[in-house]
């Protein structure tokens, strides 16, 4: 049974661990930086098995108008299982009404699974990518 909750600072170890074994080693290997990404997420949800992470979501949000889903990862072995929409649909669940725009960048080929969620492709959207 895959038990949700919000993460904690006593969770930041397992969670930059988590992230590494799943392919975000280059957003999480400065620790530093890791611990003020987390630090500074108004909203984040794990995923456990047991005591295992089986998944984690970081998003940003101001609760009435505009959100970002900055980061969404599920291990390997657990994918297909609706784990990811789980996640999503927590982070999202506290926007005002439904009007909030939630923005994201997809990556690794996962247009598919947003898709399924109600995102798409945007025309609108402009980012600046940092170096």
């Amino acid at each position: 049974m895959i038990e949700y909750r919000p993460s904690r600072p006593d969770d930041h170890a397992a969670v930059r661990q988590f992230l590494m074994e799943v392919g975000w080693q280059r957003r999480v290997q400065d620790v530093a930086r890791f611990e003020k990404m987390m630090d500074r997420a108004d909203r984040t949800m794990l995923a456990l098995e047991g005591t295992r992470i089986v998944g984690f979501g970081r998003a940003l949000c101001d609760g009435v108008s505009n959100g970002y889903l900055s980061m969404l990862a599920v291990a390997e072995d657990k994918r297909g299982q609706g784990i990811g929409r789980e996640l999503v649909q927590r982070l999202m669940a506290d926007d005002d009404d439904d009007n909030v725009t939630w923005v994201l960048r997809a990556g690794r080929q996962s247009a598919g699974f947003w898709r399924k969620l109600g995102f798409k492709a945007s025309d609108t959207a402009m980012e600046r990518v940092r170096s």
